[in-house]
């Protein structure tokens, strides 16, 4: 288990002029831990993202006394991407915890000279286990893989002590033959309009001018 350390201050300031200042807010949380706004600095929080990736294990420390943790959510400006905020949950290397974990598939490049796609239906799943178990991710070798060929959550080894609480059924990927959608416009079939049929503004109201003068 590779496992990133990271260092912590207590953030006593709200988060935007915490990064006016050139740090990335966040809080760690935990069993022994109650929750606790603190501060990373930017380039070290992005040197770990960067090694990493957004599911780094941690050694962080919190006033004075080090403690292991789980990067559980990175939150990202929406148009900038600069990392805004970022929660770290503190936890033991025997207490079971939820993880979402992302599957990482390769071999892909085989399906191309084959002319055959992969569908992905999930890109993540929760795993429980203790965080030394939990893998960082989850690698799927599609090659040789064939159109029709599905592939589900029993196909995946999965480390011993961890789990899953989703059926062994539930679809995770499919490999086809991309369908290409053919619109043709028949131009034989659009209804022609009568210039008969079209009503002209004005032309009742004509009419009814002539009929009042007849009328005089």
């Amino acid at each position: 288990m590779a496992v990133a350390k990271l260092d912590t201050m207590i953030r006593n300031e709200k988060g935007y002029k915490v990064r006016r200042q050139g740090f990335v807010p966040g809080v760690v949380y935990g069993k022994e831990v109650k929750s606790t706004p603190v501060q990373f600095k930017k380039r070290d929080i992005e040197q770990v993202l960067r090694t990493h990736g957004e599911r780094a294990r941690l050694k962080v420390s919190v006033n004075e006394k080090e403690h292991l943790g789980i990067i559980k959510e990175v939150a990202r400006d929406i148009i900038t991407q600069d990392l805004i905020h970022l929660d770290i949950q503190l936890v033991s290397l025997t207490e079971e915890i939820n993880l979402d974990v992302p599957f990482v598939f390769t071999g892909t490049d085989t399906l191309i000279p084959k002319g055959l796609v992969l569908h992905t239906y999930l890109n993540e799943i929760q795993l429980i286990g203790t965080v030394d178990r939990i893998p960082s991710s989850i690698e799927i070798d599609v090659t040789g893989k064939e159109d029709g060929d599905h592939i589900v959550l029993n196909d995946i080894d999965l480390p011993e002590g961890v789990t899953c609480l989703e059926p062994g059924d539930t679809p995770i990927a499919a490999v086809a033959i991309p369908k290409v959608e053919e619109i043709e416009e028949d131009l034989d079939e659009e209804e022609e309009v009568d210039a008969a049929d079209v009503e002209v503004i004005g032309e009742e109201e004509e009419d009814d001018e002539e009929d009042t003068k007849t009328e005089e």
